[in-house]
């Protein structure tokens, strides 16, 4: 039992606040186990004493299900906080391949403009709409279309 020692000192404690003050700084993923030894020291003392143990101990039935229910939200916040993280590393994937696609196509616009190629009047259409597209997602630097403008 890894929170004995802390727990019986919170019961002993004279402030009553101390307890939940203390779980709430503990790890959200390991509060539940700290409840359970709770409810452990808590029913063994009630048996050592031998007075209302049966009213404690029955007062702690449904405290087993909503432990898990609290453990199982918990797991739950945890699994969509770690789908956020992928979601946004897939995200940062695609944007990236987006923007080295747009460098791509830059460079070979700027290619067929400085060779006058026979596309050459489409491309310099073409890179006025890349232009745009650079400024508005905050790469535009000026010094990549030096060569055209």
């Amino acid at each position: 039992m890894k929170y004995r020692e802390q727990l019986l000192d919170l019961i002993l404690d004279e402030n009553d606040d101390a307890m939940m003050e203390w779980i709430q700084k503990q790890p959200l993923i390991e509060q539940p186990d700290i409840f359970r030894e709770l409810k452990e020291i808590v029913e063994e003392i009630a048996n050592e004493n031998g007075d209302n143990a049966n009213e404690i101990v029955e007062g702690f039935e449904n405290f087993n299900k909503e432990i898990d229910n609290y453990e199982e939200k918990i797991l739950d916040e945890k699994l969509a906080e770690a789908n956020y993280m992928m979601a946004l590393d897939d995200q940062e994937k695609v944007a990236k391949q987006m923007f080295e696609a747009v460098e791509g196509v830059r460079e070979y616009v700027i290619e067929c403009i400085t060779t006058k190629a026979p596309n050459a009047a489409e491309m310099r259409e073409l890179s006025k709409h890349i232009i745009k597209f650079e400024v508005d997602a905050g790469i535009y630097k000026p010094e990549n279309w030096s060569a055209i403008q």
